[in-house]
């Protein structure tokens, strides 16, 4: 049991520094370079960013959910039935802070890439097809101003997860008389 208790932390943090990485490498590099290399070539730029945007806000994200959740679910499994003498580490003042933060990220990621994404995808098409209306851009930068926020909002819970595990893993060393097995 230790040793799924040790994988599921493991695979916990891999999914989430892909996750927040890939969400600044996306945010911040990737956006600012198509803009800039390819700011005459707007359909191609158009193509580049949702290419990547798909792969990353559907398949590499949900990956990402499914894991962390998972880790989430045996971690709590084995806290509530003292699996190899197991419990939960808890460095916030309400115990399930990380839940809640991953819950919240969850349902973020999921409407971006459920909802969002496929909206954007509509309107650039829109806006393509016709490419004099300029409700359609305004439109269109509404959206892509909504999905910045719920990316940073996302960064934000992102980085306070691994803070929060940070926390836990310098206040509760293994062998220093710590309550949990890693």
């Amino acid at each position: 049991m230790k040793r799924l208790i040790y994988i599921s932390n493991w695979l916990y943090l891999f999914s989430l520094s892909l996750w927040v990485g890939g969400m600044f490498l996306l945010g911040i590099l990737t956006e600012i370079v198509v803009r800039v290399k390819l700011k005459d070539q707007k359909p191609l730029a158009s193509k580049v960013m949702n290419g990547i945007m798909d792969a990353f806000n559907v398949h590499i994200i949900y990956w990402c959910m499914g894991l962390m959740v998972a880790a989430v679910v045996i971690k709590f499994l084995a806290d509530k039935n003292g699996w190899a003498g197991y419990l939960e580490k808890v460095v916030t003042k309400k115990r399930y802070t990380k839940e809640v933060f991953l819950a919240i990220m969850v349902v973020l990621a999921l409407y971006i890439g459920s909802v969002l994404r496929p909206q954007m995808h509509d309107l650039d098409q829109q806006k393509k097809a016709n490419p004099a209306d300029q409700r359609l851009q305004v439109r269109f930068d509404s959206y892509h101003s909504q999905l910045t926020w719920l990316y940073t909002v996302n960064m934000i819970l992102g980085l306070s997860l691994f803070y929060i595990h940070g926390k836990e893993m310098t206040r509760f060393k293994e062998g220093s008389g710590d309550s949990g097995a890693e």
